[in-house]
C-alpha cells in the first residue's frame, strides 16, 4: 500500500468531510468525556486525514485553549505527521496524552459549530489537483510540518494565541487531503508562505 493510501484509509472526496463530523457527534453522545486515546482510536482507524482534520478543528476552536489541551493536540499532529512520514497506518498515543479529556459536550458543540461549514464545503470541494492533495513529496512537505509545528505546540501551547494561528493551515491540509482538493491544500501553504513573509517583514524592521 503506498503512503497517500495509509494516509486517506476513507474513501476520499468531499462528502467525507460532513461524514466525519457526523462520526464525532456520534462518538461524543456515547460517553460523557472523550479522551484524545478515544479520538484517536476510534477516529485515526480511519486514516491520518480524518484524525488530523478533527485535530486541527479543536486547535482553531476555543477547545484547544484549555489548559494542556493545545499541547496534547500538538503532540498527537507531530505523532500524525511521523507516521505520514513513513507511510505507516494507525496512531498510537503515549498514554499521558491519550488520558488527557474533553467533555463530551464540547466535542458535541464543536460538531454542532461546524456541521453547516462541512455541508458547504461537500458541495464546493472538488477533486483536483490531486498531486498536491495525495503526491508522496507534498505528503512528505506536510508531514513535515506537522511534526515542526506540532512539537512546537508542547512549548506555544501555553501561549492561547499561538494555537488557532498553528491550526489554520493545519486545517486547510486536513481538508485538502480529505476531500483530494488540492486547491485548499494550496492554500494551507499560501498561509504559511504570507506568515514567514510577515515574520522576515517585522524581524527586518525591528533589526
Amino acid at each position: 500500500m503506498g503512503r497517500k493510501d495509509c494516509t486517506l484509509a476513507v474513501d476520499p472526496g468531499p462528502e467525507a468531510v460532513p461524514r466525519l463530523v457526523e462520526r464525532l457527534r456520534g462518538l461524543a453522545e456515547s460517553q460523557d468525556t472523550v479522551t484524545l486515546q478515544s479520538l484517536a482510536k476510534e477516529i485515526g482507524a480511519q486514516g491520518h486525514a480524518p484524525l488530523l482534520l478533527i485535530v486541527a478543528t479543536f486547535l482553531i476552536l476555543p477547545i484547544g485553549m484549555i489548559p494542556g489541551i493545545g499541547g496534547a493536540l500538538g503532540a498527537i499532529m507531530a505523532v500524525i505527521g511521523l507516521q505520514m512520514l513513513l507511510g505507516r497506518t494507525g496512531l498510537w498515543v503515549p498514554p499521558f496524552l491519550g488520558k488527557r479529556e474533553v467533555q463530551a459536550r464540547r466535542v458535541k458543540a464543536v460538531a454542532h459549530k461546524v456541521r453547516p461549514v462541512a455541508d458547504w464545503l461537500s458541495w464546493h470541494l472538488h477533486p483536483r489537483w490531486e498531486r498536491l492533495s495525495g503526491g508522496n513529496l507534498s505528503i512528505s512537505l506536510i508531514a513535515l510540518f506537522l511534526i515542526a509545528t506540532g512539537t512546537s505546540l508542547l512549548v506555544l501551547g501555553a501561549i492561547p494565541i499561538a494555537v488557532p494561528l498553528v491550526g489554520i493551515p493545519v486545517t486547510l491540509f486536513a481538508v485538502g487531503l480529505l476531500a483530494r482538493d488540492g486547491v485548499i491544500v494550496a492554500a494551507g501553504y499560501a498561509v504559511i508562505l504570507l506568515a514567514g513573509i510577515g515574520i522576515w517583514i517585522i524581524g527586518g524592521t525591528q533589526g
